[in-house]
């Protein structure tokens, strides 16, 4: 899995750097608005990145690349809000009608994450398995928070509260060759069967399965697996 991720991020990167390479410039102001925030807004727990913001190359909705190691990035998982800053005391947000792609990258390790708007206008689906032609796998993660509460939980500290808790909510969308797309909340056999059931392809995710047939959960691994096989079976 990690060698086709490799070469599915090697291959978006190439492609949007081909395609824009004369259009490269540092300037983010244009689609950019500062954003204003409150002590405690950038705790790392709301944030993809958690504390350790990384830099980026963006691809504009206007098909040129944004790209300048002077500035950071993060993204709010719970306002779904694209975060940049060259300094953490001024931060701006990136416009999401101003860009297709982003690609964050630390290190030697890149993740591309893409607009899908006719599925959510906002949301940024990360890239899992792209394939213009067969099946994709596509992520997006939407954080709650959910707030600790006062009350009596001992007799020596009656009024003790419970501190704050996020929670990260997974949704996995498999986008069809036809480019029809079905949302899995819970990877359940079930509800991997229910998406497939009227699919023609579907006898082979039967097949997939039932290498194991007394597994009833499924991990995001798995369903990249199962993906690869059926891109892998299919015409």
């Amino acid at each position: 899995m990690k060698k086709y991720f490799a070469t599915t991020l090697f291959a978006i990167a190439i492609s949007l750097t081909l395609h824009a390479q004369d259009s490269v410039h540092p300037d983010f102001d244009k689609i950019s608005t500062p954003y204003f925030y409150f002590e405690g807004s950038f705790n790392g727990k709301n944030l993809l990145f958690d504390n350790n913001w990384v830099k980026a190359k963006l691809l504009t909705a206007n098909n040129s690349i944004l790209s300048n190691d002077s500035f950071l990035f993060n993204f709010d998982k719970i306002d779904q809000r694209l975060l940049m800053t060259a300094d953490f005391k001024r931060v701006s947000e990136i416009d999401w009608r101003e860009f297709k792609a982003i690609m964050f990258y630390s290190r030697d390790t890149a993740y591309i994450f893409k607009h899908i708007y006719y599925i959510s206008n906002r949301d940024l689906f990360q890239v899992l398995i792209n394939d213009n032609s067969k099946y994709s796998l596509y992520k997006t993660i939407h954080t709650k928070l959910i707030k600790g509460h006062y009350g009596s939980t001992t007799f020596s500290t009656p009024n003790a509260k419970s501190s704050d808790q996020y929670q990260d909510v997974p949704e996995y969308c498999i986008l069809f060759p036809n480019r029809e797309y079905r949302i899995i909340h819970l990877l359940k056999r079930a509800s991997i069967e229910r998406v497939f059931k009227l699919n023609p392809d579907g006898d082979i995710v039967d097949d997939f399965l039932n290498m194991d047939r007394n597994k009833e959960y499924y991990n995001e691994d798995d369903l990249v697996r199962l993906i690869n096989y059926l891109n892998k079976e299919t015409l």
